[in-house]
């Protein structure tokens, strides 16, 4: 009789640890909010638009923003009248912070020397619609330089320069998308100095084109002075050494063997109204 009691306890106590264990579990269900603290911002001056290089910068262009104080540029700009009316060194893109160090100085129009790099000169020969690739030769592109010049009584053409950049076609520092291409008078290259002096030797003592290369490619190749008789394929013999003025190393190709075929062929050559005849 006395133990009748101890089942009705037990139960009872078993019940109460599941009431528990049940109201802990469903506590542990609710969401836990976390509070955070707010994101400390800064203000800074930032590009609504993309921005040309040599551009100058107006204050429809740019805006303030307020940006994370951990993702602000040491050197970006904080106010608006800071940047306007100076001019982009290069291009600025849509969101980017505009940096102190990316525009020119205070009332100076930048030209061509604030891109140049240090080690470059900036030359500008004349072109026309040949020299200049019927055109599609823009600001950018880089291009190989072939000269042609007359040395001991024989025409020779060959690549002197390669892999140039090139600033400028006439006074254009930048190809729009979508424009045409025009043929124009003149195209501004990116030299060293030594460079710089063998061009002006070429142009001044033969003619000079540009060969447009592929966009990426920097490799240099090792080519040959050409005569007319080797592009033709009529003879083949040494290649004449082609000295540059501007340099104390000249160019030198090893002899080949001189084969000298039967005359068989006649070839007219015309070059403008004036006619020359080569035989093989």
């Amino acid at each position: 009789m006395q133990r009748r009691w101890v089942l009705p306890v037990v139960a009872a106590m078993l019940a109460l640890v599941t009431t528990l264990a049940i109201v802990q579990y469903l506590q542990g269900l609710r969401p836990q909010v976390t509070v955070t603290q707010p994101i400390r911002t800064e203000p800074v001056v930032v590009a609504k638009i993309d921005i040309a290089g040599r551009a100058v910068i107006t204050a429809d262009q740019v805006e303030l923003r307020q940006i994370p104080f951990n993702a602000v540029h040491p050197k970006a700009a904080r106010r608006i009248e800071d940047v306007v009316n100076r001019v982009a060194l290069s291009r600025i893109y849509m969101d980017q912070q505009v940096i102190g160090t990316a525009l020119a100085p205070v009332g100076v129009n930048a030209g061509l020397s604030y891109v140049l790099p240090q080690d470059k000169r900036a030359l500008t020969i004349p072109v026309n619609e040949v020299v200049d690739v019927a055109g599609f030769v823009f600001p950018g592109d880089r291009v190989d330089v072939i000269g042609t010049v007359s040395e001991k009584d024989q025409t020779l053409s060959k690549i002197f320069l390669q892999d140039i950049p090139v600033l400028a076609v006439a006074q254009t520092v930048e190809q729009k998308p979508g424009e045409p291409a025009h043929v124009t008078t003149s195209a501004t290259l990116a030299l060293t100095p030594d460079q710089a002096e063998k061009l002006t030797q070429i142009d001044n003592s033969g003619k000079v084109r540009l060969a447009l290369r592929p966009a990426g490619s920097t490799a240099e190749v090792e080519t040959v002075a050409k005569t007319t008789e080797a592009a033709l394929g009529t003879r083949s013999g040494p290649v004449p050494t082609l000295v540059l003025a501007s340099g104390p190393t000249p160019v030198r190709r090893s002899a080949l063997p001189v084969v000298i075929p039967q005359a068989s062929h006649t070839v007219e050559i015309w070059r403008g109204t004036t006619k020359s005849t080569l035989s093989f």
